[in-house]
This record gives C-alpha cells, structure tokens and sequence, in this order.
C-alpha cells in the first residue's frame, strides 16, 4: 500500500507531456519545429543556452549543408546503403530553401559549403529557437537529465518506481517514459533523445545518452572522437604551420581503409588539416591503425623535405599514430546507435517511441560540413513520422 501511495503522489506531481526532446542542439531544436503543434511537448536541455554548437560552427559563421553532398562518399557508418533514401527527403536544397521561404538568405562558398549570407550563427539559432516556441514547444533550460526509464518495466524496489508507476496506471498498452531531471520528475509518451557525446564539454556535452543507451542494452559502436587532428610518434615540432600536399593512406593491420590527397598542416605535435580529420572518423583504436604520407615535391618546402630526406622517387614516408586529439578538439563524436536497431524514422525497434536523432546516429559526416545536413534531415523524417 505504501508503494502504491508513492507512486500515486510521484504521477500527480510529475509534468505531463506527450512529447519530451532532450538536447537543444540543431536536431533537436528543428525536430520541434515540425512536431504536430497540438501536441503538448517540450526540450529539456541541461544548460541555460539554446543552440550552444550552432553558433560555434565555423567561428559563428555556420555552415549550414553542403550542396556536393553524395550519401555513399561523405558518410562512414555501418549500413551505407541505407543514407541515400535517408537524405533524399530532406535535401540540402530543401534546407535552403526552406530558410529561404522565413527571410534567410544563404550564400555559396568553395567546396560546395553553404554559410549564411549574414556570416551569423546567432541569426539561425534565433530563428530555430523562435519557430519551436510558435510551434508551442516549451524550453525547459537548466534541467539535467538524470535517467529515462518506461513505466512498465520490471525494476527492482530499490532501482525504481517505475513496477509501482505501471501498478498505479494498470494497462501495459499505455506504455510512457519517465525523464528524472535535477528539477523534477517528467512523464511523456514519447522521447527523442538529440544530444551527443563528449564534444564541446564547455557547452554542456556529456556522455549521458551513450550511457542511457548502454543501460537499455542499444547497440552501439565503441565511442571515440573525429574531424580532429592526430599526435604522431615522430618529432616533428620544427616542422609546426608548414602546410604540403600529399596523399594520405591510412591501413589497419596492413588494409587500406582511407586514402586521399588534400593539403596536409603540420603541428606541435603531429598532422592537422582535413585530409586528417576524414582519417579520423575511421580510427576506433589508434594501436590497429598506421599512417603513410606520399609528399607531393612540387608543394612541399624545403624545411619538410630536408627532415624528411626527400627525393625524387623516395616521397613516402611511415608514420605511427600516438593518439587522436582530446575530446574538447574534435568537431564531432563517434558513437555510433546503429541504425539496424532503428527504423526508418529513427524509432528503437526495441523501445517503441524511444527516437534517436542528429549526432547519437551511425551517420557521421566527412569534413567540408555534412554533419549539420545529417541534424536537419534525421530531424524533419522523425518530427514528421509522429502524427498523433
């Protein structure tokens, strides 16, 4: 009886919604925008900041797509063949055009990257935060997540109410999640989980959802960080802002898994650039992986070349990899939820209306800003797949 009473008194004092995103980053912020607007919904997000990630991309300038995206070439994941119908309901061209039709003008750059014709983030930020409030959505900030459990599972006495939450409510067919935050407790039909990794720690990333993830037995792929630069065995401090062209090929146990040619920048303690960046998407465990470099003679400096002992017909050279760079460097996080264990609007297929969306997808972008278009599309499928 006693149970029963606390379970009682926890329904009654808990907020009820249908719908509850937890992140405020690009795709959780546009999920909302299209989410049905009679819906009684909300982002809960752990800082006092909305669109924290957008405004630092590409110092404030915001890349928004990239028109030369191709599915198949500028993504690394486990089910490749998947991402072309994936991307093609929501396009690049569908995102400029759409920012277009509310008064914001893009404008093209090299390589196919799309930036606003402002060069302001905060402009983006201000329009996604403002069309998710007329879309009734309410921003719950300052609210840390502390664990999100269904109602209906079988928990341990002391693990949870939540046995006591399904005796109280009485009929397994109306399953509902409930969200434990820092300011209280949050019970909704639905959860959409947009956060991500450890990437950009100083805007409140957090490993909560791949810890979330691990506890409701999600598959999911060993987390690491990408599109950052990587330290090598060799000294090469003296070589530090020198920029060459070469090919990099990058072999895990002798396979080659990635090769290109792109210009390379030596640092402090290693390679830089984005011919780097795309090689670090595919290293999980720097011990497997080596680096070769074939320097192009013809763009390198005579510094590089004499460290190196360059010569016409002897340009390779063997690196070895020490470690990626932290975590507070990377542009992004690996972490993979396979998109085999979701359906085709990023619903669990083992937690019915558990969605997952944005960066926690095996969906990761190359260099030259794809990893935004991977926000807004995964976004707009799953907003628009909830109809009631």
């Amino acid at each position: 009886m006693q149970n029963f009473f606390s379970a009682f008194y926890i329904l009654h004092s808990a907020f009820m919604y249908d719908i509850i995103i937890i992140g405020w980053g690009a795709s959780g912020l546009f999920c909302s925008m299209f989410l049905p607007k009679e819906r009684k919904k909300c982002i809960i997000e752990k800082t006092n900041t909305l669109g924290s990630k957008v405004l630092l991309s590409w110092w404030e300038r915001c890349n928004l797509t990239n028109i030369h995206l191709d599915p198949g070439l500028h993504y690394v994941g486990q089910i490749l063949k998947s991402l072309p119908s994936f991307f093609h309901q929501f396009w690049p061209e569908d995102m400029i055009n759409y920012l277009a039709e509310h008064g914001i003008e893009t404008k093209l750059e090299n390589n196919g990257r799309v930036l606003l014709k402002s060069g302001k983030a905060k402009q983006l930020v201000e329009f996604l935060v403002d069309a998710s409030k007329k879309n009734d959505t309410e921003h719950l900030l300052d609210h840390e997540v502390y664990s999100i459990q269904q109602s209906h599972s079988e928990w341990d006495e002391e693990s949870s109410i939540h046995n006591t939450l399904y005796s109280v409510q009485g009929d397994k067919e109306n399953k509902s999640f409930v969200v434990t935050t820092s300011t209280g407790v949050y019970i909704a039909k639905r959860v959409i989980v947009a956060t991500w990794w450890m990437t950009y720690p100083q805007v409140g990333a957090s490993p909560f959802a791949y810890e979330m993830a691990e506890q409701l037995w999600i598959t999911l792929s060993k987390p690491h960080p990408a599109l950052c630069g990587i330290e090598t065995k060799e000294n090469v401090v003296l070589l530090a802002w020198n920029t060459v062209q070469a090919t990099l090929t990058l072999y895990r146990e002798h396979k080659i898994v990635y090769s290109a040619k792109w210009p390379l920048l030596f640092t402090h303690q290693g390679i830089s650039g984005p011919i780097v960046f795309d090689a670090t998407l595919y290293i999980d465990d720097v011990a497997k992986y080596s680096l070769q470099i074939d320097f192009d003679l013809s763009w390198t400096s005579k510094k590089v070349i004499q460290k190196f002992k360059l010569v016409p017909g002897d340009t390779v050279r063997d690196f070895c990899i020490k470690s990626l760079k932290s975590i507070e460097e990377a542009k992004v996080s690996v972490w993979w939820i396979l998109l085999q264990d979701l359906d085709q609007h990023f619903q669990s297929k083992k937690i019915p209306w558990l969605y997952f969306i944005g960066e926690s997808l095996d969906i990761t972008g190359k260099t030259w800003w794809y990893n935004l278009q991977r926000a807004w599309t995964s976004a707009y499928i799953c907003a628009h797949s909830i109809t009631n």
